[in-house]
């Protein structure tokens, strides 16, 4: 017997030892600049606990108060930022950003005092800009002579930042940095350049200055200008982006690091070079903090704007979801980020900020969904925030002393909440409702929060937070939740509910899903749009942000109606589609055609020789888009268009070529958003674009689609002219008696429109 319990002893320390040394192999396994080996990377615990973090953009380009792409703009002729520059500087061969740069000293500056400013108003995680597109560093570079202890403040302020920061290490307040200098090869071209008119025409930028090339960058070897991350980066720069990197990593030591856009780089690169500057952030931290990584790496899923990595790859799983001035419309498993900012994203003067209570309603949103809020506070030229921007922060820092327990250490309860309410769990007997609205009966009801049928919630008290001296009054019933509010109460930003209960687990789910049920509120959506209705005469219509309406007559010529006439244009058309970018269509060549409004930013268009063109009878250009013969066509509020080609396949223009994805459409739709909706009709039923893959939404026989530009509704049309309804929630079959062929989303005088025809 004693043999016996020897042996079992000996095994169980033998297993002892075989686990803890895969627990050791995985600890010590480190990661590998693979898509595969980035996808063991979780969130760190840290991050998902902190919830709130703000956020310093400081650049060079504060001194001129005027913008964030000020390096770029100057450079550009009849820019507003160019005629500042004129007026305040002098001519950008003269008088260039090498000089904005020297001339700022940021003299008032003082770390300490913003991190502890930061920290009162209750930031969990600190971040500061290390670069951003105009290729000046903040800290003491290693491998770029342009930074901030060279030129301008002679001061590391990268590094003043780190130590203030970690002053309050021992109180779980977290460090970060963010860098924007990816895009910098070809978003900085415009410094290349000269005037084409007035005095200074055909004088060079001080951009083409050999001696200050360091700065202002080589020419582009492909001619590359746009201002998303350069087509095909020279390896030059993907070998100087990463050394600056790693040099950030390993001097200053983040916790949190973020780059504007996806994975860098498009092209030959194919994103490694960002995957190798990834694999080195984790495994740095692991050696930093005993095998565990504690870094978090934010990037951008714009793969809806660009599936082919435009602006750079997304892989899900391989680092923490961030989205830039926007909110997920419900709950992520997984956590994630907003990066928002109470004005512009720079100190401008006379700026407008955002309303306090319009960022904590945000951050409670955004908290009740499983997300973060970076928030962006812009300092000055001289270093010190203006007087606006800190009696902003010191009343959402009021707020926060009194609420900032329903914000840490939160996680999202069965349901983020409906209309004006949100609700957070913390462990298994608190729940947080905050409320964003004072009702008119003095009542909140809660008709969801209900307990299994013969089963109680057991509420031990609801209290309001910041009011512990106020008794409030509630009654927890089969028909839902009733809360009193005392009397006197004021309302300011939000106001919070402390639930307590050991019965939460008795919450009776069914009312929770029919939350999910979207027919009234998609049914009123519909009800409020203005509706123009165009006769059958029209086979195709569209409409844009401005109300300018298009249609294609059942003779196939192509107007555009204003003022309740048709203005002849002389085309041919298959297929119409206009946004605030421009006008294109599929003429009956099956050619695809664009006149823009306005030179656009983001995409680039054929020049010179290779520009084809014609006039429409009203003297608009038109502009061929060779390389493809197309069926369907739209076009979003950025200027890429999207169209089905000859053979039904899926393609979108982007670096002057037609780029096809392996989808095909009967019809295709593009919504208003910064990246935008794509949607379309395949096999009489809709699928919607989310970046690597088609999510397959249903429907039956439907023939039209559009998305809305504010709200990205998407709004189909059957075969039978039926319209139905989906958004990011769910669908609605409407009950219309008319019948419609097409269907257009836009707006008028700011509000959802749409343009129906017969």
């Amino acid at each position: 017997m004693k043999k016996l319990k020897n042996v079992s002893l000996l095994l169980l320390f033998i297993t002892f030892l075989a686990c803890n040394s895969k627990e050791k192999e995985v600890i010590n396994k480190k990661f590998e600049p693979s898509v595969e080996s980035l996808q063991n990377y979780e969130t760190p615990e840290w991050f998902s606990e902190a919830k709130f973090g703000i956020w310093v953009c400081w650049n060079a380009y504060a001194h001129t108060a005027v913008g964030d792409w000020y390096a770029r703009n100057m450079y550009i002729e009849g820019h507003p930022h160019y005629i500042h520059h004129l007026k305040n500087y002098g001519h950008p061969s003269e008088f260039g950003y090498k000089d904005i740069i020297q001339d700022w000293k940021g003299e008032e500056f003082n770390a300490q005092e913003l991190v502890d400013l930061f920290v009162d108003v209750g930031a969990k995680y600190i971040v500061g800009m290390a670069n951003h597109h105009d290729n000046y560093d903040l800290w003491d570079s290693k491998h770029h002579s342009w930074n901030s202890v060279n030129y301008g403040p002679k001061r590391d302020v990268i590094g003043e930042f780190h130590q203030a920061v970690r002053k309050y290490e021992d109180q779980g307040i977290r460090w970060g940095v963010t860098s924007h200098v990816e895009r910098a090869s070809c978003w900085f071209q415009t410094n290349k350049g000269a005037d084409k008119s007035g005095p200074y025409a055909g004088i060079p930028y001080d951009g083409n200055q050999k001696e200050y090339e360091s700065l202002y960058l080589p020419p582009d070897p492909d001619g590359d200008v746009k201002p998303t991350q350069p087509s095909n980066a020279p390896l030059y720069w993907r070998e100087n982006w990463l050394a600056r990197c790693k040099d950030l990593f390993d001097n200053y030591d983040p916790d949190f690091f973020y780059v504007d856009g996806g994975v860098p780089f498009p092209g030959d690169d194919k994103g490694q070079t960002g995957l190798d500057m990834i694999s080195y952030l984790y495994n740095q931290s692991k050696k930093r903090h005993n095998g565990e990584n504690e870094a978090v790496m934010c990037i951008k899923d714009w793969y809806k704007k660009a599936p082919k990595g435009e602006w750079g790859y997304y892989w899900d799983g391989i680092a923490t979801l961030n989205l830039e001035r926007a909110r997920l419309p419900q709950i992520r498993k997984q956590p994630w980020q907003t990066d928002t900012s109470i004005g512009d994203w720079t100190y401008v003067k006379d700026g407008d900020y955002r309303s306090a209570t319009e960022i904590i309603q945000e951050l409670v949103d955004i908290v009740s969904k499983n997300g973060n809020m970076l928030l962006n506070v812009s300092p000055m030229g001289n270093g010190k925030l203006d007087q606006k921007a800190y009696d902003l922060l010191q009343e959402i820092g009021a707020w926060m002393k009194i609420n900032g327990e329903s914000i840490y250490g939160t996680k999202p309860w069965l349901t983020s909440g409906v209309e004006h309410e949100r609700f957070v769990i913390k462990g298994d007997n608190t729940i947080y409702l905050s409320c964003f609205e004072k009702p008119n009966n003095g009542m909140v009801d809660i008709p969801y929060f209900v307990p299994q049928e013969g089963k109680s919630l057991h509420i031990a008290s609801i209290k309001i937070l910041g009011l512990k001296d106020k008794e409030v009054k509630w009654e927890s019933t089969t028909n839902g939740l009733s809360i009193e509010i005392p009397e006197g109460i004021k309302y300011k930003h939000a106001l919070v509910f402390k639930i307590e209960a050991d019965g939460f687990q008795n919450i009776d789910e069914k009312p929770i899903q029919k939350l999910f049920d979207r027919t009234e509120i998609l049914t009123e959506w519909f009800d409020v749009l203005d509706k123009t209705i165009a006769n059958e005469s029209y086979t195709r219509v569209s409409n844009d942000n401005k109300n300018r309406k298009w249609a294609i007559r059942a003779d196939s010529m192509l107007v555009e109606l204003k003022g309740g006439k048709e203005i002849e244009l002389g085309i041919k058309a298959k297929d119409v589609g206009v946004s605030n970018a421009g006008v294109v269509y599929v003429g009956s060549d099956d050619g695809i055609y664009f006149h823009a409004f306005n030179p656009l930013m983001w995409v680039d268009f054929p020049k010179g020789e290779n520009r084809l063109t014609h006039m429409s009878y009203d003297g608009k250009e038109w502009l061929k888009l060779p390389g493809v013969k197309g069926q369907r066509c739209d076009i979003n509020q950025t200027g890429t268009i999207w169209i089905t080609d000859e053979n039904g396949i899926v393609n979108y223009y982007d670096d002057l070529l037609w780029k096809s994805l392996d989808k095909k459409a009967e019809d295709i739709g593009c919504g208003g958003g910064w990246v935008g909706t794509v949607a379309i009709v395949n096999k009489g039923q809709l699928e919607r674009f989310d970046g690597m893959i088609w999510t397959n939404l249903g429907g039956d026989n439907l023939r039209a689609v559009d998305v809305s530009l504010k709200d990205e509704v998407i709004v189909v049309l059957s075969d039978t002219g039926k319209i139905s309804l989906f958004d990011k929630m769910g669908m609605v079959d409407l009950k219309n008696t008319e019948t419609f062929q097409d269907v257009s989303c836009g707006q008028k005088n700011g509000k959802e429109s749409i343009l129906l025809s017969e």
